[in-house]
Formats: C-alpha cells, structure tokens, sequence
C-alpha cells in the first residue's frame, strides 16, 4: 500500500466519521441546534479537519441527505422490479415515501434545513436534484400507465406535480397515522386520481 492510499483512506475514514457522528447529532437534536462545535466535539475532530472535507454544517448535512436520498432510490429500482401494472409501482411509490417519512430519524431535521434561507446556489441546485429524481420517478410511473392501460393522461406533467404534492401532504398533514391508516389513504387517492383523470380527460 502506498502512503497516498493510506492518506485517501485515512481521509475517508475520518470523513465516514464525521458523518456517523453528525447524523446522531442531528437526529437527537435538529438542524438548527447542531452546531459546528457539537460536531467537532462529537467527532473528536478539528474545525480544520471538518472544513477540508465539508464547506460548513449546511454542505455536511445535505451530503448526508444525498447520501439517504441515493439509498432510497436503490430501494425503490429494486421494489419496482415485483411490481408489474402501473397502478401498482404508483401505490409502492407512495408507501416508499411514507415508510421514509415514519422510520427516518433525520425528518425534523430535514423539514428545518430545507425551511432555511441558504446563501449557496450550490445547496439549491442540488436540493433541486433531489426533488428532479422524485419527479422522474413519477413521471415514468404515469408514461408507463398510458402504455399498459391504468390510466389515459395527456398533461403528464402537471400530474407530475399534483400526485407527488398529494402524498407529501398526507405524510405531513397525518405523520402521526400508522403505517395501515397512510396506505388507506393512498389507495383512497390513487382512486380518487384515477377516477378524476378517466372522467376529464
């Protein structure tokens, strides 16, 4: 092994390090009560090692938000491979999303970072990534129910917009559900879209 290997994996260590740390930190506490010194102090680390791998607190948890966001969707490409209609993939969708909002223990914390008023184009732009991803999936889930028949859209897009706001809104509106009650709920709007959408358009 070569010392630059043993430096790269030195820095990636002390990097994963940060992250398990901040993370705990996070959940326990929420975005906006985490500071730099808790994640030093957590950590064991110096400002200096913190600010060569991150740029500041807001690049270290949305690397962490990212860094969920890319399991979810290996999770999901790998769900949507039992799932065969359209109608299906669009109700394992919309479980997908409320069992992350149940089970994630950095909502809070993400509900308060996304609420902040950020100085860095960067965070939008990739925010916005994260929000693009959501939206393909839904868009190939309504493409692929024009194809096998679920349902007949001509304005995909705005469809887009309105069925992923519909089921964010129930994960915000009743979080406090069960798992059971959410999914009744879905399937309540899934049919209620559907019927709307084969009776306008």
């Amino acid at each position: 092994m070569t010392s630059t290997q043993s430096g790269a994996e030195k820095s990636e260590k002390t990097k994963q390090k940060i992250v398990t740390a901040s993370r705990d930190l996070f959940a326990k506490k929420g975005y906006s009560e985490t500071s730099v010194r808790d994640i030093l102090e957590a950590a064991e680390i110096s400002k200096g090692n913190l600010y060569h791998h991150f740029k500041g607190k807001e690049f270290l948890f949305l690397h962490i938000m990212e860094e969920d966001h890319r399991l979810m969707m290996e999770t999901w490409h790998e769900k949507k491979k039992t799932l065969h209609l359209a109608i299906d993939k669009l109700a394992g969708f919309a479980e997908l999303l409320s069992q992350m909002g149940i089970n994630y223990p950095l909502m809070r914390a993400s509900e308060e970072f996304c609420a902040s008023a950020f100085t860095s184009d960067e965070v939008m732009e990739r925010l916005n990534k994260i929000d693009a991803d959501f939206d393909d999936v839904m868009r190939d889930i309504l493409l692929e129910g024009n194809e096998d028949g679920s349902w007949s859209i001509e304005h995909v897009e705005s469809k887009v917009k309105i069925l992923l706001s519909v089921f964010y809104g129930l994960d915000v509106l009743y979080r406090n559900d069960t798992m059971q009650e959410k999914k009744e709920l879905q399937k309540e709007a899934i049919s209620l879209f559907i019927h709307g959408i084969n009776h306008h358009e």
